[in-house]
């Protein structure tokens, strides 16, 4: 990584750090995505080209615990959507997915939805693998359920065309939970974050955690 890069990324990362702190304590839980739903998870995949990437190259299943929830934790109004992934067994790590568009520059720009409406969640960035960088894609397959209880699994390389490989079947819990997950640091096995990401975004995650993730509803905003 050039001198450049390394230092944008190390000046982002601190400011998104310090927001995240700010937000976090005046909460007093995550400074994002502060009410969600949490459920088990399992996936079976349809494995393609050896990639090394377990997930995509071992047919499963891939049991995970998963949380839904929505930015800014509001009740109403449109927000972000979110999917937070914690895959158990040989292909253990973490993902964080967010309502995106599908297109070479959309799968990489966050969207708002309204309450109650579900689209596809991408990796928004990309997954370093040995075969190169790679997005990770949910789409709902059950819209009329809230959240989905099945979506379909689509991999693609950074410009190019999605293919399927799997799907996700999750059975929903009425509760929240209190688990933190680590994208950066417990990625999928197989996969890593590009140094400049991991400049981006790990102080962000580490400041909001020095904030217990209480799974309380705020107050509602204006």
């Amino acid at each position: 990584m050039s001198l450049a890069a390394e230092t944008l990324g190390r000046a982002g990362g601190a400011l998104m750090a310090a927001a995240f702190r700010l937000v976090a304590r005046v909460r007093g839980t995550r400074a994002l995505h502060p009410v969600g739903v949490c459920g088990a998870g399992s996936f079976m995949v349809t494995p393609g080209p050896p990639s090394g990437v377990v997930l995509l190259d071992d047919p499963g299943p891939h049991p995970c615990m998963v949380r839904w929830s929505r930015a800014t934790g509001k009740r109403d109004g449109r927000d972000i959507e979110g999917l937070a992934v914690r895959i158990d067994g040989p292909a253990a790590g973490d993902v964080l997915l967010a309502s995106t568009g599908t297109g070479v520059v959309g799968r990489h720009v966050l969207t708002v939805r309204d309450l109650h409406h579900h689209g596809p969640m991408t990796t928004l960035l990309p997954l370093s693998t040995q075969r190169g960088p790679i997005l990770l894609r949910l789409d709902p397959v059950t819209v009329e359920a809230d959240p989905p209880t099945a979506y379909r699994l689509l991999v693609a390389a950074p410009g190019r065309r999605w293919h399927e490989r799997g799907r996700l079947e999750i059975t929903w819990t009425e509760r929240d939970c209190t688990r933190r997950h680590d994208p950066v640091g417990h990625p999928p096995a197989g996969t890593w974050t590009h140094p400049l990401w991991a400049r981006l975004r790990d102080p962000s995650y580490t400041a909001s955690q020095q904030v217990a993730a209480h799974p309380i509803e705020p107050e509602e905003q204006a």
